[in-house]
C-alpha cells in the first residue's frame, strides 16, 4: 500500500471526512406522538407507527407507486 499512486500520506483523515456518516437510528424520543404527548407505550426502541417529529408536523409516510397493468384477459390470444 505504500507504493500506491492514488494514496497520499496523511490522507487518512480526509479519507475518513469524504466518507459519508450512518444516518442515525432513530429513537422513541424522536417520534412525532413521543413529544406531544399522545405515545402510550414504554418501549426503548421505536414502534410499527414512529413518525419523524417535524416542524410541519405528523407527516404520512411514503405510499409505493401504483403500477397499472393490462388486464390478463387482452394479453391472450383469441
Amino acid at each position: 500500500m505504500r507504493d500506491c499512486p492514488w494514496r497520499l500520506p496523511g490522507d487518512g483523515a480526509k479519507m475518513r471526512a469524504a466518507m459519508p456518516r450512518k444516518p442515525k437510528q432513530p429513537t422513541c424520543e424522536d417520534c412525532y406522538f413521543h413529544k406531544n404527548l399522545l405515545c402510550a407505550l414504554e418501549l426503548n426502541e421505536p414502534c410499527a407507527t414512529f413518525r419523524p417529529n417535524r416542524p410541519e408536523g405528523l407527516v404520512p409516510p411514503r405510499q409505493p407507486v401504483l403500477l397499472m397493468r393490462a388486464p390478463r384477459w387482452t394479453s391472450r390470444p383469441v
